[in-house]
């Protein structure tokens, strides 16, 4: 679980870093330089899928804890977090932007204070309702978990389908975790099925099978629209088919790359085991500090159209991992600023 923390939170950074050339921001549709964008994001979109994943193997797990020491721990390990940061980045985005107040507030309404802090608010959910989800799956067959799980996400399906129509859905920050659920209850379930070539491969398959349904999926429908919109988005979503696909695919193939580097011997095995561990404690910080840092990196050096674009773009993604992993580091041994990362 530690290697898959660190991929995603490489992931989520390059898909930052290339979302706006996707979006049109950077450049126009069918170049050279639109397609790399969109190939990079469609292929690491599973990183949000897998975080919640990730929550839910490791939370999920029945044991013997009283509700208020649960919620107790998880307040430390999210509450403070969730207000700090979704203070800061308003504050920020302020001075940034010039969004007025009222704007700031309906931000922190919806659970969205920032283009990633809904994150935050999702696992805020869940983790309320994770005593009561504990004694669901304690007590549930593995049959009935895994129509829990089935019903959860065709929901979340079914709601990501609707908000495509004018005029409805909606979430706030109360909400924002729902559609995740399946998600979560799914982390738990694959965390238990016992690892092997077959389940290895059915990852892979399921990978592939989803990152191209999501790549093929969104260029058609941008190139019917010409622009742009609400169909690219809809696949890039995290409830579309192929994304659940890919989340579920890179869940188990990270899991798989995990073990294996678990039991690997050596020197060289061992500095890898360290690394990933370091990386692993410092990943949930420098997912909250990334998007300040990437987004000051480019206001300071700017993006470039084209071929060019594409390669600032991966050196804003590297500056923007180090400079993120530095400062949390350091954040994480000074003792009243530790609790926020």
């Amino acid at each position: 679980m530690e290697f898959a923390r660190v991929a995603a939170m490489a992931a989520v950074i390059v898909v930052h870093a290339y979302s706006p050339f996707v979006s049109t921001t950077y450049t126009d549709i069918g170049g050279y330089d639109w397609w790399t964008a969109h190939v990079l994001d469609s292929g690491l979109r599973w990183c949000v899928a897998v975080f919640v994943m990730i929550s839910g193997a490791l939370l999920l797990r029945p044991r013997d804890e009283p509700v208020a020491d649960f919620y107790r721990k998880r307040w430390a390990k999210i509450g403070v977090p969730l207000f700090v940061w979704t203070a800061a980045y308003l504050i920020w985005m302020q001075w940034r932007d010039g969004i007025s107040l009222t704007e700031a507030l309906t931000q922190a309404a919806t659970g969205s204070p920032s283009i990633h802090l809904y994150f935050l608010y999702v696992i805020a959910g869940l983790y309320l309702f994770t005593p009561f989800l504990r004694t669901v799956v304690a007590h549930t067959s593995r049959n009935g978990l895994w129509w829990f799980a089935g019903v959860a996400l065709a929901v979340g399906v079914v709601d990501q389908l609707l908000s495509l129509m004018d005029g409805v859905g909606g979430v706030t920050a109360v909400t924002r975790f729902v559609p995740f659920l399946g998600y979560y209850l799914l982390g738990r379930l694959l965390f238990t099925v016992e690892p092997g070539p077959r389940v290895t491969r059915f990852g892979l398959a399921a990978f592939i099978l989803g990152v191209a349904g999501t790549i093929a999926g969104a260029a058609a429908t941008t190139f019917v629209a010409g622009e742009w919109g609400a169909g690219g988005e809809y696949f890039y979503d995290f409830l579309s088919p192929p994304m659940i696909l890919a989340g579920v695919g890179a869940y188990l193939s990270l899991r798989a790359a995990g073990l294996r580097l678990a039991a690997a011997e050596g020197p060289m095995a061992l500095a890898t085991e360290r690394a990933v561990r370091w990386l692993s404690g410092l990943s949930f910080g420098v997912y909250l500090v990334h998007v300040m840092v990437l987004y000051t990196l480019r206001d300071l050096g700017g993006t470039p159209d084209g071929v060019i674009g594409v390669l600032v773009a991966a050196g804003y993604a590297v500056a923007t991992a180090v400079i993120s992993l530095v400062l949390v580091a350091i954040a994480q041994r000074i003792p009243l600023v530790r609790a926020t990362v």
